[in-house]
């Protein structure tokens, strides 16, 4: 499977089974499996495609 969990970098989960994410100015739109849709002002601190686990930091 090639979904991802998007964690905020002190460990808090925001989003699990995260199939997309796009990347709108300071936002991050991320998309699960079920096309349901979470809006973060964030930006990317780790992206461990290996592990499926996506780090980012609030703004």
């Amino acid at each position: 499977m090639c979904e991802s969990t998007v964690y905020l970098d002190d460990g808090t989960v925001l989003m699990a089974d995260v199939m997309k994410i796009v990347v709108n100015g300071d936002n991050l739109e991320l998309y699960d499996i079920l096309n349901n849709k979470k809006e973060i002002k964030a930006k990317f601190n780790v992206l461990d495609l290996e592990c499926h686990k996506i780090i980012v930091t609030e703004l």
